[in-house]
């Protein structure tokens, strides 16, 4: 697998990385990314019911 030798290859200040150190930082990033999304899900839900219920009302 291109990703274990791309690990391997890698060499930090702390120590040498391993492909479950490389795995756990994509888990952790994706459930940053998921949570930033129903973040911005609720605020865009929240925005659409206040512009229903305070919405102008043009009568003429």
């Amino acid at each position: 697998m291109q990703l274990n030798a791309m690990a391997v290859l890698f060499k930090s200040l702390m120590g040498d990385v391993s492909g479950a150190d490389v795995s756990k930082s994509f888990e952790l990033m994706g459930k940053g990314m998921l949570g930033i999304f129903i973040v911005m899900v609720l605020i865009y839900g929240v925005i659409v019911m206040l512009n229903k219920s305070t919405g102008s009302k043009n009568t003429k």
